[in-house]
Order: C-alpha cells, then sequence, then structure tokens
C-alpha cells in the first residue's frame, strides 16, 4: 500500500529578521470567531501542507469541475465529493461537498438548474480551499498564512479556508471541518498522482462512478490509502418534516369563527442577504411569506433562522395572515409540492385545501420586490 508524502512548501521570499526573539505559534486560529471550535495549530499545519502540496499540483490542469473524487468522512465514514475548478481559467478553488444532499445540490447547481445563491447556500454543506492573492486575505487569513511561513509578496497566491454551513454564509473552519478539508486536499492529490502516472487513465470513465480514496491512519506528514471506483448516492423521495402544530394558536382561530374569503398564495426562500456579527457566522436571510392573490396585499412576512423547519414557517406565516385578514382562506396556494405536504396538516384542521400551481404571479411580484430592499443576489453565474 502506498504512502503519499507532502511537505510543505519553502518561502523564497522569508526576509531575515533584526532581532532574532522566538515567537510561540498560537495554540488555535480564528478564535475571536469560532470559539471552542477553533481549529489547532497542528491541524492547520497539516491543513495548509496539503494546500500547498495541491497548488503545486496545479489538479484544475487536469481534473474539471465535474471530476468528482470521494473521500470518507474522518468521522462518520459517509461520502464526501471533492470537486476541483480553475480549469477554465476562473477562481482555483478545491471544494469538498459533505454528504449526500450536497452532492445532489452540486450536481442541481451544475447541470444549470435555476438555483439562486440563497439556495444554494441553504442546501449544501460544504468546505473549500481558495487560492488568491495577499490583497485578497481577511486579517485572521493573513495571521494563519505568516505563522505558516507563507510568502505575502505580490505575486505569490495563498490558500485561504472557509466552510458553508446549510442556511450560513462561508465562514472559517473549524477544528473538524479543517481535518476534513484536508482528507478531501489528500483525496485529490492522490487522484492527481494517479493521472500523473497514466495519463491515458479515464477515472471517470463511467457515469455516475467515481474514484473513491479510502484514507488510514492518523492525518500527519503521510496517510495511507486505497484507490478504488464506488457509484454515486441515489437520490430518493425524503420525507419533509412536519411542523409542530401551534394547537392553542389553531384553537383560538377556530373559536373566533372567522368566515372563508379568498386564497392565499404562500411560499418560502432564502436570500443571500446576510444576517449576523462582526464575529458570527452570517445567516442567509429566510423569509416565509402570504399573498391574497386577487388583491395582491402582502400580510406580515415570517422571519426565521436557518435551523428552523421549513413546516414551522409555512404554518407561522399562514397562522398571521388569517388573524390579520380576520378570515380564513378558501385555497392556498404554493409552488413546491413539499410545501403542499406541510400545509396539509394545518388546512385539514381549519378547513381549506392547498393546491400546488405552476406559478404565483401575486406573490412573485412581492417576493421580488421584498428581495431588492434586501439587496439579495439572483441565480448563481
Amino acid at each position: 500500500m502506498a504512502k503519499a508524502n507532502m511537505t510543505q512548501a519553502k518561502s523564497k521570499h522569508r526576509r531575515a529578521q533584526a532581532t532574532p526573539t522566538a515567537v510561540s505559534p498560537p495554540e488555535r486560529f480564528f478564535i475571536k470567531d469560532l470559539g471552542d471550535e477553533a481549529p489547532s495549530f497542528q491541524t492547520m499545519q497539516s491543513l495548509f501542507t496539503r494546500a500547498a502540496a495541491v497548488h503545486a499540483k496545479r489538479p484544475w490542469s487536469e481534473m474539471e469541475e465535474d471530476n468528482l473524487v470521494a473521500v470518507e468522512h474522518p468521522a462518520t465514514r459517509e461520502a464526501c465529493f471533492c470537486s476541483v475548478m480553475g480549469s477554465a481559467g476562473e477562481a482555483r478553488v478545491i471544494q469538498v461537498y459533505i454528504g449526500e444532499e450536497s452532492y445532489f445540490w452540486f450536481h442541481k447547481v451544475h447541470a444549470g438548474g435555476n438555483v439562486s445563491l440563497g439556495d444554494y447556500l441553504a442546501n449544501q454543506y460544504s468546505v473549500f480551499v481558495h487560492f488568491v492573492s495577499p490583497g485578497e486575505l481577511a486579517p485572521p487569513d493573513r495571521e494563519l498564512a505568516k505563522n505558516m511561513k507563507h510568502p505575502l509578496a505580490r505575486g505569490t497566491e495563498v490558500p485561504f479556508f472557509r466552510t458553508i454551513r446549510p442556511g450560513y454564509h462561508p465562514w472559517f473552519v473549524t477544528e473538524n471541518e479543517a481535518r476534513i478539508l484536508a482528507g478531501g486536499l489528500e483525496a485529490i492529490l492522490v487522484a492527481s498522482e494517479a493521472l500523473s502516472k497514466n495519463p491515458h487513465a479515464d477515472l471517470w470513465s463511467e457515469e455516475d462512478v467515481y474514484p473513491l480514496v479510502q484514507l488510514y491512519g492518523e492525518p500527519g506528514d503521510h496517510w495511507e490509502y486505497n484507490l478504488k471506483a464506488v457509484a454515486a448516492p441515489i437520490q430518493t423521495p425524503r420525507i419533509p418534516k412536519l411542523a409542530d402544530l401551534d394547537q392553542p394558536r389553531i384553537q383560538s382561530i377556530l373559536d373566533r369563527r372567522f368566515p372563508s374569503a379568498g386564497i392565499l398564495e404562500v411560499d418560502h426562500f432564502y436570500d443571500s442577504a446576510s444576517i449576523g456579527g462582526k464575529h458570527e457566522r452570517k445567516a442567509c436571510t429566510r423569509v416565509a411569506m402570504a399573498i391574497d392573490s386577487k388583491t395582491g396585499f402582502a400580510f406580515p412576512p415570517q422571519i426565521g433562522a436557518p435551523e428552523e423547519s421549513t413546516g414551522n414557517m409555512l404554518q407561522r406565516v399562514v397562522l398571521a395572515a388569517i388573524e390579520a385578514k380576520r378570515a380564513l382562506p378558501v385555497q392556498i396556494h404554493v409552488l413546491d409540492r413539499e410545501f403542499k405536504i406541510l400545509l396539509d396538516p394545518l388546512a385539514e384542521l381549519l378547513g381549506f385545501s392547498v393546491k400546488v400551481r405552476d406559478a404565483l404571479p401575486a406573490l412573485q411580484f412581492a417576493r421580488e420586490a421584498i428581495q431588492g430592499m434586501l439587496g439579495g443576489m439572483g441565480a448563481l453565474p
């Protein structure tokens, strides 16, 4: 079984210090931004070493973005899928999609689906390294590079590391996420080495079959590995998490014996506008909306945290609309069949129906107005 030996690239731009005073490296990085989850010096050194090796190997010269390399999660052993970007001269990024749901979202985006940046951030979990010029680094990334003795002169490229958690913008990697990313970079190095040894090899000759790198031992200067083929996961229908019905609020509405009138258009979406303080992980804005289909009147929208269930958000916006209008809808129209499933239990209790429609004209207008005010971004480039 072969061993992949990685050594840290040496800087050609180091300058002798006037005073030879030794400065101890920090025990952890990104403490202000991550607290107890901050990664250790040893973990970031291992990650930085592998990033330097990847940059030297330049896998984007021989791999396309959809030439995924699978690697096992170091703790759960679930499959993670590594994508190499940069073959077309765009940003050089190695992104590791964690778990099956993230893999499915990668394929949805890569297939050219109509996915907004907010939806992309909301529906996948990944870690990545991005190689940029020193001027593009945030202060914590610059501190990391200096501690790793990486040159910061003009014309050099420096790695920085981020994670995307569902519903959040990219943020600094934690200890565990750094280890996942290190494993992903090691897998890319293994696949790249296999291609170098056999330029005619095609690791992606079979549709929906990917090279899987299994790593063994503790991460350090080297890992032992095994390389084999693995079939892509198959997407199966998942059961959405139903809302926790707000029985007291529902009973209060029933007790008031509201009349039935009109149709509500209801939707839920993520916007890329960010929420959070200076040293906090920034959440995407998450909105549930209800609009009277005839008058276009917008009822109070509901803002939710990334961790809140979609079912609970849809329930809240519908109950708020009923209370504001002082009337039950005859029907609710939604775009997504999952939203119908989530609203059906509430509809049964209150005596209206939920229909799936191809378009929600009144709501679309209101949604565009809200997104304009939020300043969120549209579709992915």
